[in-house]
């Protein structure tokens, strides 16, 4: 029983009054009043949304993974450029002054066949490069050289 404070006339007259309190009794539905399709029916509604909400998790989170991979493979490109930049520059800064004779030597040679006529500059640069090619065989062979005897 729920006993409520009875502030009308309307209440009053409806139910049972006794010292300005009214008796209000509660019924349960019978057991049958739900149907038993409707809660099999909500049942399956709820089980299926739980699926499609596991799925859509599952989708975002797979989207999410292929993002992180992507960002940090470009991450890691950029990153291994810059340590190769590094390293260059640290490689040549090893070398010092001469690395500025280097330079101005090959800026200057550079300078004298662009003063030659463009037949004879085909001839001079492409001479040039057979040389510089050549010196690069050199060094990558002196640093071959120089593993093995440090070793």
């Amino acid at each position: 029983m729920i006993v409520a404070n009875n502030e009308s006339e309307e209440e009053q007259a409806e139910g049972l009054v006794e010292d300005n309190r009214k008796v209000v009794t509660v019924t349960t539905p019978p057991e049958d009043y739900y149907s038993t399709e409707e809660e099999e029916s909500v049942s399956t509604k709820a089980k299926e949304t739980g699926q499609r909400l596991k799925e859509l998790i599952t989708a975002i989170g797979e989207k999410a993974r292929v993002a992180v991979e992507e960002k940090t493979k470009e991450l890691s490109e950029m990153n291994a450029s810059d340590i190769g930049a590094a390293q260059d520059a640290r490689d040549i800064s090893v070398l010092g002054s001469q690395v500025e004779v280097l330079i101005t030597a090959f800026e200057d040679t550079m300078t004298q066949i662009s003063k030659q006529p463009y037949d004879e500059q085909v001839k001079f640069l492409t001479g040039y490069k057979k040389l510089l090619e050549e010196q690069i065989n050199v060094i990558n062979s002196r640093i071959d050289w120089s593993k093995r005897l440090k070793k």
